[in-house]
């Protein structure tokens, strides 16, 4: 898919700021379940997003997974503290996506957070008992 984001003509690239909460369940989605992670947004019928490491894109499956809106250059070494915003780069590759930034973002949370419960184990944890050195 990188390959495919490289070679579409983008409408406009401006900086952006990722929330950290957003940032820190997106981490820890993709360290549990793997890159790419993709995902259907609920509210948005037909729009997915596809996780990486340091990029997320938003496609469209109507159109054959032609991109819409995409963070790329995601710098979380940058950041001094997990409560933090992260920096990126926004690309638009629709002539609307820049109204529905916002909406991809609040869906890819909700998203995510449903995934991360869903796989959560259903029983408690043990605290088991180390051996103790001599």
């Amino acid at each position: 898919m990188s390959t495919r984001i490289e070679n579409a003509p983008k409408l406009k690239t401006v900086p952006a700021s990722i929330n950290a909460q957003l940032y820190n369940i997106t981490r820890l989605a993709t360290i549990r379940f793997g890159t790419p992670l993709r995902l259907p947004l609920p509210g948005l019928r037909t729009i997915d997003v596809i996780l990486n490491r340091n990029s997320w894109i938003c496609v469209d499956r109507a159109m054959y997974d032609l991109p819409a809106l995409a963070w790329s250059h995601i710098n979380s070494d940058a950041r001094q503290a997990l409560h933090t915003p992260v920096e990126s780069e926004l690309h638009y590759y629709h002539i609307h996506a820049n109204i529905s930034a916002n909406k991809v973002l609040d869906s890819l949370y909700a998203a995510l957070e449903e995934m991360l419960t869903n796989a959560a184990p259903n029983t408690s944890g043990q605290v088991i008992k180390l051996p103790q050195s001599k």
